[in-house]
């Protein structure tokens, strides 16, 4: 079943998202250390407004347990949704004005889909994937993008499985990502 994360039950949350964006974790959180990371990454989960807050995921629960995710949020919003995370960082000695560039205007932007791994090849990204078209059509987004990172064949097959065509290569935390959209008609 996928519904809304609350932000009392985030349980498996902060692993997945950290299994699914690896070293990007550690230019959002300013840690270096797993267990900082994750640490930093629940904090971000439970805020109302940012990239990672609670609001932007949607989870796939199996008998009560989050197994998968999925994290998505209007391209358009991403200053406001970063602002809270950099002034985070501050506490920490980092000062940044944005981070690398993700995502273009008016795209509903995948940020993150994660499985875990004993669940995986079971469907359960592709209902994520079906899931999120259908919320972004339903606020009336024309276009989905995500990005992938060179080294993983297997998400880019899945992802031009589902529809979604390479357009632009970015550059983020020191990996290249080919930046992707699928339109929606």
């Amino acid at each position: 079943m996928i519904k809304q994360a609350q932000k009392n039950n985030i349980t498996n949350i902060s692993t997945l998202i950290f299994d699914a964006i690896h070293n990007i974790a550690n230019t959002l959180t300013g840690e270096n250390e797993e267990n900082k990371i994750l640490e930093t990454l629940d904090f971000y989960i439970k805020m109302d407004i940012n990239r990672l807050s609670y609001n932007n995921i949607w989870v796939y629960e199996i008998e009560n347990q989050t197994v998968g995710l999925i994290l998505a949020y209007n391209s358009n919003d991403i200053e406001k949704l970063d602002a809270p995370i950099l002034e985070h960082l501050k506490t920490k000695n980092i000062f940044l004005n944005s981070f690398e560039k993700e995502s273009f205007a008016d795209e509903f932007y995948i940020d993150t889909v994660s499985v875990l791994e004993n669940f995986q090849g079971r469907g359960i990204a592709k209902e994520l994937f079906m899931f999120i078209e259908n919320k972004a059509e339903q606020l009336g987004f024309k276009k989905l993008s995500l990005l992938v990172d060179f080294e993983n064949p297997k998400a880019l097959a899945l992802y031009e499985k589902l529809g979604f065509e390479k357009n632009e290569i970015l550059k983020v935390s020191g990996s290249n990502f080919y930046h992707m959209i699928k339109k929606l008609y």
